[in-house]
């Protein structure tokens, strides 16, 4: 005699299936998650090893910066990776208390192109530029800023410098600047915010685009605007992270400061990034 299944035994069936569908989602997600960071940190390799071999060809200083944007929508915050190159272009001036300092301006390379990084993924470096080498500093979040101005403190923008036999530098020796800057749209004018601008068409005149009661001394770096060119911090490491997954794990709302910023993005980057590290010889990115 043919037997039927029973109520019981259906219900047990659905809910094996469910779990196992479920199981096969959150397996689904984990290894999008992973291709999504593996696609980011090897579009950040292949921009250095590009300008690696530019700085090289072209015996100059060579930087590859990292800049967020937000995209057409306005919504979501995307990378560019620009990659950009000193002329000679540098000038000396008061920074503002007195001392003298050299700056460099660079430019992008024309016909180079420009890497972009998706997905809500990020790049960091430790923040050499003012001697936090354990804090790991990175770009403005846009989108935190783009309805409600400075709803959120700012970030820096982090870079990598080549020198012209390819090696891995946090300097331009030949200069001895004492800050860089990436003139990304060619203007000569360094544009620091809404209200602070420093013309630079006449390199042996330019002023500090610094008041004399200086700001605190990330301020130097803090991009403020999208269009911003801030002074780059430059590193010799890189880490890229996840940061829409960092996002829902922390209140923004918490950080009455910069330096809550910094320590809420540094505790999640050193659990979870991945590192690029570089040959101290020869310059080559290592994963």
């Amino acid at each position: 005699m043919n037997r039927a299944f029973t109520l019981v035994e259906l219900i047990v069936v659905m809910v094996v299936i469910t779990i196992l569908a479920g199981l096969s989602a959150m397996a689904y997600r984990g290894v999008a998650e992973d291709l999504k960071m593996s696609s980011a940190t090897n579009s950040v390799v292949a921009a250095l090893d590009n300008a690696r071999a530019m700085a090289i060809k072209k015996n100059r200083y060579v930087i590859t910066v990292f800049r967020p944007r937000l995209d057409s929508d306005g919504t979501e915050q995307v990378v560019d990776i620009v990659i950009a190159e000193w002329n000679g272009d540098s000038a000396s001036a008061n920074r503002g208390d007195g001392d003298i300092w050299t700056y460099d301006r660079f430019v992008p390379i024309q016909g180079m192109a420009v890497r972009t990084i998706k997905g809500g993924v990020n790049v960091a470096g430790p923040g050499y530029g003012t001697g936090d080498d354990d804090i790991w500093w990175c770009s403005t979040f846009l989108p935190a800023n783009a309805v409600v101005p400075d709803n959120e403190p700012f970030g820096s923008l982090v870079g990598v410098l080549y020198s012209p036999e390819g090696r891995v530098v946090v300097r331009n020796a030949q200069s001895g600047a004492d800050r860089i800057w990436v003139d990304f749209n060619r203007d000569w004018t360094q544009t620091i915010s809404d209200t602070e601008s420093v013309v630079w068409n006449d390199p042996n005149v330019v002023t500090s685009p610094w008041p004399s009661s200086l700001p605190g001394v990330g301020a130097y770096f803090d991009l403020e605007i999208p269009e911003g060119e801030p002074f780059i911090s430059m590193t010799p490491i890189l880490a890229v992270f996840n940061e829409k997954e960092f996002r829902t794990s922390v209140n923004p709302n918490d950080w009455t400061s910069s330096n809550l910023r910094d320590n809420a993005y540094t505790e999640y980057i050193d659990q979870n990034a991945d590192r690029i590290q570089f040959n101290r010889y020869s310059g080559v990115p290592l994963e």
